[in-house]
């Protein structure tokens, strides 16, 4: 009896493999691709994932803004399901309809864990259009000032003192011209610091060449940067990289500390968004979710030195004054004008 069922039985199990083998392709293989930062997705934090999830998860590194760009908008978002992007990149993803929606119930972490000054989204500037959510915050960071303890004995509150006669020489800069004419801004009290008028981009060019006599160099890099201090009396940095600088220069053995200045900390916020060319939508909001893990927040902020949106983190301060970097009002203008100030005399 066993053996005549299994008979009738095997022919069934042979078309149902059939069927199965004829419609398996790897295109339908459970997989994630994720295009990140370095430090967004830890090889821990991918095989957790992998393991809970059953995916596979390919993970790409970027090194710029523009590589980024350059990746999602050359596939026209087909080649990844979920990118790291910061909120003022974001915009020109929502308008060359590269991102889709983000469905927010399949993120219930974000609404149990994310801090306060996160939690509620419709305040996050950036992540939302015409009412519907295009990414979800994942960590931050100020860009304030580092300061040489042994040499600056009062703490800094002002982005003002990187222009002190007494640091002639002793300062680090950006060599950045979007960031430099926004944190320029904020110390002129200029409340949007990015749509300047061609009056206010003429008055910051002038104060810049002014800064470019106290700096000693510009960097481009964080480990730049430490490199720099390391062999140069340098009493200042404009910390374009925020913690990140500080814990790359306190490893390296610096005596240095961090604050935020009274007129506003330029600040980025980056966030998780999902192209519309994933192969998965569930599935990548699945990979936010399980990032919106307190103990990933907190290990992402002991290893990288960001802050992160879910773990409290000394990244900002309650009554500091962050100014999350918007879209400029015209890039090229404004790195033409910068390259003019470095080579000014």
């Amino acid at each position: 009896m066993f053996k005549s069922m299994m008979r009738a039985t095997l022919p069934v199990l042979a078309v149902a493999a059939t069927a199965l083998a004829a419609s398996w392709s790897p295109a339908m293989a459970k997989e994630l691709r994720v295009l990140a930062w370095q430090g967004y997705a830890d090889d821990d934090w991918v095989k957790a994932f992998e393991k809970e999830s059953g995916a596979d998860v390919k993970v790409v590194f970027i090194g710029s803004d523009d590589e980024i760009w350059a990746k999602i908008k050359g596939s026209e978002g087909k080649d990844f399901d979920v990118i790291a992007v910061n909120t003022g990149q974001l915009q020109r993803y929502i308008d060359a309809k590269l991102v889709q929606p983000i469905d927010l119930s399949k993120v219930p972490n974000q609404k149990a864990n994310q801090l306060p000054i996160f939690n509620d989204l419709s305040k996050v500037k950036g992540v939302m259009r015409d009412g519907q959510l295009y990414a979800i915050p994942f960590c931050f960071d100020s860009i304030g000032i580092i300061y040489n303890t042994d040499e600056v004995k009062t703490p800094p509150t002002s982005m003002d003192v990187l222009w002190d006669p007494q640091y002639k020489g002793k300062v680090l800069a950006y060599d950045n011209g979007e960031h430099n004419f926004s944190f320029t801004a904020l110390t002129m009290g200029i409340q949007d610091p990015f749509h300047l008028s061609a009056d206010q981009m003429a008055q910051i060019k002038d104060k810049l060449i002014k800064l470019k006599g106290n700096v000693l160099s510009f960097y481009t890099t964080a480990d730049e940067a430490t490199q720099i201090y390391k062999q140069n009396d340098v009493a200042l940095i404009w910390a374009n990289y925020g913690q990140q600088q500080v814990k790359s220069l306190q490893d390296a053995g610096a005596h240095v500390a961090y604050v935020n200045p009274k007129e506003g900390a330029l600040a980025w916020l980056d966030t998780w968004a999902i192209t519309t060319g994933a192969q998965d939508k569930d599935l990548a909001e699945a990979w936010i979710n399980f990032l919106m893990n307190k103990e990933i927040g907190a290990q992402l902020t002991e290893r990288s030195g960001f802050g992160n949106t879910v773990a409290p983190s000394n990244n900002a301060k309650p009554d500091d004054k962050l100014v999350y970097v918007e879209t400029v009002e015209d890039p090229t203008k404004r790195a033409d004008l910068w390259n003019e100030i470095k080579a000014a005399q």
